[in-house]
């Protein structure tokens, strides 16, 4: 599966592909938990609406940058 395939799909299909997916990571807004899955060569957000309970947005992307708000939240740990 590309990105560009992915953007292709309808709201059933992205569901079923995202669903193959892992999830590497949260967070959440003031409306959406969202959710990061991998896969394959790309990420995609889910955007899970926190009152009424349904996914409102999936958003594919490829761009590293993308990823920061998910890395602030990873706690390393160096052992000594």
């Amino acid at each position: 599966m590309t990105l560009s395939a992915f953007q292709e799909l309808d709201y059933k299909g992205r569901t079923a592909v995202t669903g193959r997916g892992v999830c590497v990571g949260g967070r959440a807004d003031s409306e959406h938990i969202i959710l990061l899955y991998q896969i394959e060569s790309f990420y995609i957000e889910v955007f899970f609406h926190k009152k009424n309970h349904y996914i409102t947005r999936f958003f594919g992307f490829d761009d590293m940058n993308l990823l920061d708000p998910y890395l602030e939240k990873i706690n390393i740990c160096i052992p000594y």
